[in-house]
């Protein structure tokens, strides 16, 4: 009877029109993202080395201008000299447009990262350009050190670099920087929408269900694990698509490949109250590896969240607005200042969790500063927060039977 449920169930929800459609409009996304989004976009990586030779020329004219004055030297007051930094970036410069026109992606990337140390003596002159930011130095620091440390892990990957992986344009790329962007939400959205009628769209058919020889609650659980498992195989399908097309367009990548993260600070003290943060790398493959430890356990918690509001309110669309509402909750006191919600740290909150890519890359403990925030934390979190769901949902099953569920359908 329970095999004959499933199945019963899983071709329901196959054949809803409203997942039908759905599934429909994820695809155009994913279509128009590949095919027009994606190969016009420019990253923070990208080069353009007409721009670059413009730049060179600039700074050659400004070098002729320091010779023609005179200044050339090193000036006491402001403790640099600006024409020698002139001519080590137009040199850096002048040869990374040369890298990059050979095709020597390798010396592009070395190229790049004398670059960078050169850009971060500037920007620390201009720490003020971050508005809004706590500590805008510290940020502007950060960026350039993950950046250097993914251009490192290019050249220890020991795997052909391409001008589409220094843009971050390949498939597996791509779906990191997905995972890891605020557009995660996404997937927890999916698991949301497929359950959100699961139980409440049974109430069109209750005779027949009503005299169904099963337990009220085996077949919530049933109806769960069927929305559970259906929500995987969208997920599982979406992603491959994407990743079918867009390694056509950009190469697949490497599982080699190094994600710089950040971590707490590994001294026992602090400087003057504040602790700096520290940054590894994890490698493409252990992401995606923690990405499958924690997507389950989100998409189960959310479905059964759905089968106790469905249980309660009896309208799916109350239902998708309320689970939509504490899917999104965070955002209603989300700042980088707050670190207690009624007297409570934050990472003892699941909502905490719901932004999972930047919990595993540790940009949600660095935009907060609090170092309870972790992966091994929010496993911890959200598996309380099932276990507690789970029996509210035995207790609300109890109380909102099936004959009563039923009632006035």
């Amino acid at each position: 009877m329970n095999r004959a449920m499933f199945v019963h169930e899983f071709k329901m929800m196959s054949k809803s029109r409203k997942n039908v459609l759905f599934i429909i409009a994820l695809i155009s996304l994913i279509l128009s993202y590949c095919f027009l989004v994606l190969p016009s976009k420019e990253t923070s990586d990208s080069f353009q080395p007409e721009e670059m030779k413009k730049e060179i020329s600039n700074l050659e004219a400004v070098q002729q201008g320091m010779i023609n004055r005179g200044g050339t030297g090193f000036v006491q007051m402001a403790g640099r000299g600006p024409y020698a930094e002139s001519v080590y970036e137009q040199k850096i410069k002048s040869r990374l447009v040369t890298a990059f026109e050979d095709g020597d992606m390798s010396r592009f990337v070395q190229l790049r990262m004398k670059g960078n140390v050169f850009n971060e003596m500037q920007q620390s002159r201009d720490w003020m350009l971050i508005s809004g930011a706590p500590f805008p130095a510290h940020d502007q620091s950060r960026n350039i050190s993950l950046r250097n440390l993914r251009y490192q892990g290019y050249l220890d990957a020991d795997v052909p670099i391409t001008y589409e992986m220094i843009e971050q344009k390949t498939a597996l790329q791509t779906i990191q920087n997905f995972l890891i962007g605020t557009t995660a939400f996404m997937v927890l959205f999916c698991a949301i929408y497929f359950s959100s009628d699961m139980i409440s769209k049974d109430r069109q058919h209750r005779s027949v269900l009503q005299g169904a020889p099963i337990g009220w609650y085996r077949v919530i659980n049933i109806k769960s694990f069927v929305a559970f498992m259906y929500t995987l195989l969208v997920l599982i399908g979406i992603f491959v698509l994407a990743l079918a097309i867009i390694s056509i367009q950009n190469g697949l990548g490497s599982f080699k490949l190094s994600i710089p993260i950040t971590i707490p600070s590994t001294e026992p003290d602090d400087y003057f109250g504040y602790r700096f943060s520290e940054y590894e790398t994890i490698t493409m493959l252990k992401f995606f590896l923690l990405v499958l430890g924690i997507i389950p356990i989100l998409v189960y918690l959310f479905i059964r969240l759905n089968a106790i509001l469905s249980l309660l309110f009896k309208n799916s669309w109350l239902v998708l607005m309320i689970s939509s509402a504490i899917l999104f909750s965070e955002r209603i006191y989300y700042s980088r200042t707050l670190t207690e919600l009624f007297g409570f740290e934050i990472s003892n909150f699941p909502q905490t969790y719901f932004d999972f890519g930047r919990i595993i890359s540790g940009e949600k403990y660095y935009l907060v500063h609090l170092e309870s925030i972790s992966y091994q934390q929010g496993i911890l979190v959200l598996l309380i927060t099932v276990f507690i769901l789970e029996i509210i949902l035995l207790i609300v099953s109890r109380i909102m039977n099936k004959r009563r569920f039923y009632q006035g359908a």
